[in-house]
């Protein structure tokens, strides 16, 4: 009698717990976070540059529009009405009247 391989399905059970709820959460969809003002996003901002921390930027979209992911990464200019955020996949320019809510973030691990 031949072996039957199971595929995919023998190797389930080496997930780490951990992992997959990192995958849960990173699959949710993006939820309208409550709108700052000008003073507290230029806080968090002026913060962020002082002290090199990560953050997590949700922009406005248009009315009707569903929220989009968080912009998240590194503060690495500001010149105008622009900020230069470093991410994992570039460089995003970012108007400031464009930002709906700003907050560090640190750095989310999926192992312990």
């Amino acid at each position: 009698m031949a072996y039957k391989d199971r595929g995919l399905k023998k190797w389930g059970g080496f997930i780490l717990s951990e992992h997959t709820a990192h995958m849960e959460q990173s699959n949710r969809t993006p939820q309208w976070k409550v709108a700052m003002d000008e003073a507290s996003i230029q806080s968090v901002l002026s913060h962020a540059t002082s002290n090199h921390v990560m953050l997590a930027i949700q922009e406005y979209q248009p009315i009707g529009a569903e929220a989009q992911p968080d912009i998240i990464g590194q503060l690495i200019g500001i010149e105008g009405d622009s900020i230069y955020i470093r991410t994992s996949t570039g460089i995003h320019a970012i108007e400031l009247p464009n930002i709906r809510h700003v907050e560090e973030r640190r750095i989310e691990k999926w192992y312990s």
